[in-house]
């Protein structure tokens, strides 16, 4: 298959990310293989070829947001099917400590972001992905490939922040900072979902417009 590589690091990716041909992933039981549609670009995909704050595993293949159809399925795996219309949830997490079982997988110690820290040659930007059953999730038919991988971690990210962290309630003002960036954006429409006022900041003028 097709893959975005980068063997090593420099501030511009021009120079590093190459398509290179891999071998298609070997399922482990748990997991699920995704036909890749569409995916999306975060600042953990640059910051990763930059090899700033973090080093990565390497050969590496960022793409922490992708969506895609399950093809193929690990033998322990029951809840999804081939042929199923799928979104990644790029946290991966224990799933077995204090913190995740009380529903804060975000600070499990053992966390990773998938794409960024993960590795070698584990990420999104390849023609066949896999994730492990819990970190994908169904999307309806409605919902194209390329909005759900634009929302995967912005998306998780801002319900994070509002519902987890900041308990937001029907009738709140909410100041959303940044709101021209990819968590901003959807922190809005999350406050508007909970019928909250919303007063969002922001710099950059062709941003507001749009």
């Amino acid at each position: 298959m097709k893959a975005a590589v980068f063997r090593e690091h420099d501030k511009d990716p021009e120079k590093v990310v190459k398509i290179e041909d891999i071998e298609v992933p070997k399922l482990k039981p748990d997991e699920v293989l995704i036909k890749v549609e569409a995916a999306s670009y975060n600042y953990n995909d640059l910051w990763a070829i930059w090899g700033r704050p973090i080093k990565v595993p390497m050969p590496h293949i960022s793409g922490t947001d992708i969506s895609g159809i399950v093809v193929e399925l690990g033998e322990q795996v029951t809840s999804l099917a081939k042929g199923d219309r799928v979104v990644s949830h790029g946290n991966l997490s224990c799933r077995i400590c204090s913190m995740c079982t009380s529903g804060r997988e975000y600070d499990c110690e053992k966390r990773l972001v998938w794409g960024f820290q993960t590795g070698p040659l584990w990420g999104g930007y390849c023609q066949y992905a896999h994730l492990p059953e819990v970190n994908v999730a169904k999307i309806n038919d409605n919902i194209s490939f390329e909005d759900a991988a634009a929302i995967s971690m912005v998306g998780m990210t801002s319900w994070h922040m509002l519902v987890d962290r900041a308990r937001i309630k029907p009738g709140q003002t909410v100041l959303i900072m940044g709101g021209t960036s990819g968590v901003g954006m959807v922190g809005i429409q999350i406050a508007k979902l909970y019928d909250c006022t919303v007063i969002a900041s922001a710099g950059n003028q062709q941003k507001m417009d749009k």
